[in-house]
């Protein structure tokens, strides 16, 4: 069932995000059973809380200008593919360097970000995850997933944001507001949703769009400003830069628009 884009949907406490299994201790489900982003209730706010602390710190136009500077810098050294080089990996490296994990494998998260929001695990994911554990200090615990996630989460949606506003020869403030990157989340209903006719156990897909780019209620992205920072510093690091955007082809996906390819020349 779809519907439009609502705020009060999204805050709506008969629906949350489709629960995970508990009980993994290591890999892909250890990670999904203890981020906020899958949790409802106090866990979800105990670890959303361990994430915005985590994100206080940061000072955004820093996050912008060491976005630009390494999106400058490789651009610099000849032909790109730019979301292949740099769309996904300058923004985990900006936030990883924020957090004081600046030897975070890149590789590793990207490997984990690909089955992060569906929870389809494989052997390159599991170990991608311990492999972050590891550098973040080698506990299985939750401030270690939180620092993870964060990671993760930036990976392919910063990366779709940077890659769309280029390809759109667009800002990314215009891009959010008319294009954003994520089109939809879903929710399961615990309780009946009158205005939507939901029993528990029903689940509704939530179309985002406009001031709900980055969702909104008590799930909404935490890591808003630090993602349009970081987006904007890579794309003014490339507006000199000649793209080839046409034609542009998008990964197959249902709820990220992305594209596969994106070319770049000093």
């Amino acid at each position: 069932m779809t519907t439009p884009a609502s705020t009060d949907l999204l805050a709506h406490p008969g629906l949350i995000p489709p629960p995970v299994a508990p009980g993994a201790t290591e890999g892909l489900a250890w990670l999904r059973g203890n981020v906020a982003r899958f949790a409802s209730g106090e866990p979800h706010r105990r670890r959303r809380a361990q994430a915005a602390d985590l994100l206080h710190g940061m000072d955004t136009e820093q996050l912008r200008e060491r976005a630009a500077e390494l999106a400058r810098g490789i651009v610099a050294a000849g032909p790109v593919d730019i979301m292949e080089c740099i769309a996904r990996d300058v923004p985990v490296r900006v936030l990883a360097e924020a957090m004081g994990l600046a030897s975070v494998e890149i590789a590793a998260v990207r490997a984990v970000a690909a089955g992060y929001l569906s929870g389809e695990a494989t052997a390159q994911s599991d170990a991608g995850v311990e492999r972050l554990v590891a550098a973040c200090g080698g506990v299985h615990d939750e401030p270690t997933a939180a620092r993870i996630g964060l990671l993760v989460q930036a990976c392919e949606a910063t990366a779709a944001l940077i890659g769309n506003t280029l390809a759109a020869r667009s800002s990314v403030a215009a891009q959010l507001h008319d294009d954003p990157p994520v089109k939809a989340t879903v929710r399961v209903a615990v309780a009946e949703v009158g205005t939507m006719h939901l029993r528990p156990g029903d689940q509704v897909r939530i179309e985002l769009s406009g001031d709900t780019a980055f969702g909104a209620g008590p799930h909404a992205c935490p890591g808003r400003d630090q993602a349009i920072a970081i987006a904007a510093g890579v794309c003014d690091a490339l507006r000199d830069a000649r793209l080839q955007t046409e034609p542009v082809e998008y990964a197959p996906l249902p709820n990220l628009r992305i594209p596969t390819r994106l070319e770049a020349t000093p």
